[in-house]
């Protein structure tokens, strides 16, 4: 079953708005059940949104993976925000998360040469400390290639 076009944009904005409130991507079910349409729909919505690269689900399901810049699922990239735990797919989404979130943020993660405990804060809508590199293996022209290993 096709996505209707009116529901897409209220599909798409309800996984983000579950993503926010509760640090995790709704189910199909779920979301079909929030903006009144057939879980078929739903899935059929999912996979769309995947299609146009909105979300990332997990292979051969509708179970959404990442939701850019927050993963479904745990991650080196933790971000603390209104006393929330958030899972990021990378460093750049993880600072992405709290500037979305438009709110002061802590990152966590190891560091990738030495595995110390690295973690940034985010206030004001500023990095805070700004020592250290980002260092992305491939460019970002090429992340979709195979976002989920990127």
């Amino acid at each position: 079953m096709p996505p209707s076009d009116t529901f897409l944009p209220d599909i798409r904005l309800y996984i983000y708005r579950q993503m926010i409130e509760t640090s995790a991507a709704p189910s199909a079910a779920d979301a079909a059940r929030a903006i009144g349409c057939a879980t078929e729909a739903a899935e059929a919505a999912f996979r769309a949104l995947a299609d146009a690269r909105m979300i990332v689900l997990r292979p051969g399901t509708t179970t959404v993976w990442m939701a850019m810049p927050f993963s479904n699922v745990q991650t080196p990239f933790t971000v603390i925000s209104g006393g929330r735990a958030y899972y990021a797919n990378c460093a750049w989404d993880a600072f992405g998360i709290a500037a979305l979130l438009r709110a002061d943020a802590r990152v966590f993660t190891t560091c990738a040469d030495c595995g110390g405990v690295l973690e940034r804060k985010i206030a004001a809508g500023a990095l805070a400390d700004s020592r250290g590199v980002v260092h992305f293996a491939l460019p970002p022209r090429r992340w979709w290639d195979d976002i989920g290993y990127t």
